[in-house]
C-alpha cells in the first residue's frame, strides 16, 4: 500500500494537536502562576518536532488545571509517538469528557494502529451517527481503505468530497478508482474537473501527469502541462510544451505557442532555424542582441544574415555579415564562429589567408570536428595546395554524406590529376 495512505490517516486523526489560538481560546483563565510560561514552552517544542518534551509538559499543564485541552493534546502527542500510554490517556479523556469528541476520533486512530478494525470501524460508525462531517467522513474513508474495503472507501470519500472540494480527498478517491479500482477513466474525470473548476493545486496536475505518462496521452500530457504553465509560466513547463509539440509533428502550434508567451526565447530561436525560417530567426537574435548586448547573439545574427541572402549575397551584404563577425571573433574564442567566418572568407574568395587563420583556431578547440577539417581542405584547395587538400579530405575516408563535401572533394581530386 502507498506511503501516502499513512500520512493522511495521520492528518485527519492527529485532532489532538490544537493550534496555538485554539489552545489560547480555551485557556484564557489561568490556573496556576506559571501556565502561560508552560503553554509557550509547549508550543515551541511542537513547533520544533520535539514531541517527547511538548507531551511531557502538557502532562503537567493538565495534572496542574485539569483542562481538557491539555489532556487532548497529551493524548494527540502520545499517539503521534506510539506510546505505550496512548490508548488509555485516550480513554481517560472520553470517560472524563464524553462531549469531546477529539478523544474518540484519536480511538479510531490508536485502534487502527492496532489493527482492531472492527472496534475502530465501530467507533467511527458511531461518530458519524452523531455528526457526518468532512473529518468523519474521511476518517471511516481510511478506515476501509486500511481494511481494503475498496468501494465502501471511495463511498466515505466522495461523500466528503461533496461537503469540501479538497485536493487531499481529491487524491485519496483518485488513489482509489485508479490503483485499486480500476476505474482510470473515472479518475482522470475527477482530475480533469478539479484542475478546471480550483486550478492545479498541489497535486492535482502532476497526478495527471503521471497517468497520461504511463499512456503516453501526448495530447494530455500538452493540456496538463498547459494547465500548469497558465498557473506558473516558467521555463521549464513552457520547454515540456514545445518538446511534445515537436514531438507530435506539431511544429507550428509549438512556435505559436512561444512566440505568444514569450517566455523562452532561445528555444524559440533554434526552432526558427531548424525550420530555416531564418528572417525571424535574424529579428529575434536582434532583439535578444539589443536587450543583453551579448555577442553570441551578434554571432547568430551573422549566421542567418548569411543563409537568409546566400542566394543573392551583395557586397554590401557580405560587408555587414564580415563586420559582425569581426566583432565576435574578436572577443569571442567559438570555434563555430571562427569556422563560419573562416570559411565564408575562404569560399567567397574574400580573404583565403585570414579564413584558413581562423578555421585552424577553430580546429584547436575542436580538432576531429569534420566540418572545420572540410573547410582547411577547402582553403588549401583555394590556395593550389591539392595534394595537402587531399590528404585532410582522406579522413572521410567513404564516410561523404553532405552534398557540399562532396563537391570539395571532387574539386580536390580534380585538381590533384590536372597537376600530374
Amino acid at each position: 500500500m502507498s506511503r501516502y495512505y499513512p500520512f493522511i490517516i495521520a492528518l485527519f486523526l492527529l485532532t489532538g494537536c490544537s493550534t496555538k489560538e485554539m489552545i489560547y481560546n480555551e485557556t484564557t483563565k489561568k490556573s496556576f502562576e506559571e501556565e502561560d510560561n508552560l503553554i509557550l514552552q509547549a508550543l515551541n517544542y511542537q513547533q520544533n518536532g520535539d514531541y517527547v518534551n511538548a507531551k511531557k509538559i502538557y502532562h503537567l499543564l493538565y495534572d496542574q488545571s485539569q483542562k481538557k485541552i491539555y489532556l487532548a493534546e497529551e493524548a494527540g502527542l502520545a499517539f503521534v509517538l506510539g506510546d505505550k500510554d496512548a490508548l488509555n490517556l485516550i480513554q481517560m479523556g472520553i470517560q472524563k469528557y464524553p462531549e469531546e469528541k477529539n478523544f474518540n476520533r484519536l480511538l479510531v486512530g490508536q485502534l487502527v494502529k492496532e489493527k482492531r478494525y472492527t472496534e475502530a470501524e465501530q467507533e467511527i460508525l458511531a461518530l458519524l451517527r452523531i455528526d457526518k462531517s468532512v473529518q468523519h467522513l474521511s476518517i471511516a474513508g481510511n478506515l476501509y481503505l486500511q481494511m481494503k474495503e475498496y468501494p465502501l472507501a471511495l463511498k466515505y470519500f466522495e461523500s466528503a468530497y461533496k461537503q469540501e472540494q479538497s485536493e487531499d480527498i481529491l487524491i485519496n478517491i483518485v488513489e482509489l478508482l485508479y490503483r485499486f479500482l480500476s476505474k482510470k477513466d473515472d479518475a482522470i474525470a475527477y482530475l480533469e474537473t478539479y484542475a478546471s473548476m480550483e486550478g492545479c493545486g498541489k497535486s492535482a496536475c502532476f497526478r495527471l501527469l503521471e497517468i497520461y505518462g504511463r499512456d503516453r496521452n501526448i495530447k494530455g500530457l500538452i493540456s496538463t502541462y498547459k494547465k500548469l504553465y497558465k498557473e506558473n509560466p516558467n521555463e521549464e513547463f513552457s520547454k515540456k510544451i514545445v518538446e511534445l509539440l515537436i514531438y507530435k509533428k506539431e511544429t507550428k502550434e509549438a512556435i505559436s505557442f512561444l512566440e505568444k508567451n514569450q517566455t523562452n526565447p532561445t528555444l524559440l530561436l533554434e526552432i526558427y532555424v531548424n525550420q530555416k525560417l531564418f528572417e525571424k530567426a535574424y529579428k529575434l537574435a536582434d532583439k535578444l542582441y539589443k536587450e543583453s548586448k551579448n555577442l553570441d547573439f551578434l554571432g547568430k545574427m551573422a549566421i542567418y544574415e548569411y543563409e537568409l541572402n546566400k542566394a543573392n549575397l551583395t557586397p554590401d551584404v557580405l560587408h555587414s555579415i564580415q563586420s559582425k563577425f569581426d566583432e565576435v571573433t574578436s572577443v569571442l574564442h567559438d570555434s563555430v564562429y571562427l569556422n563560419y567566418y573562416g570559411y565564408l572568407l575562404i569560399d567567397h574568395d574574400i580573404n583565403i589567408e585570414k579564413g584558413l587563420s581562423l578555421v585552424q583556431e577553430a580546429l584547436k578547440i575542436e580538432p576531429n570536428s569534420p566540418y572545420y577539417l572540410d573547410s582547411l581542405a577547402w582553403g588549401l584547395y583555394k590556395l593550389g595546395k591539392c595534394a595537402e587538400a587531399n590528404e585532410i579530405m582522406k579522413y572521410f575516408g567513404e564516410n561523404i554524406y553532405e552534398e557540399e563535401v562532396a563537391q570539395h572533394f571532387e574539386a580536390i581530386k580534380k585538381c590533384l590529376k590536372e597537376k600530374q
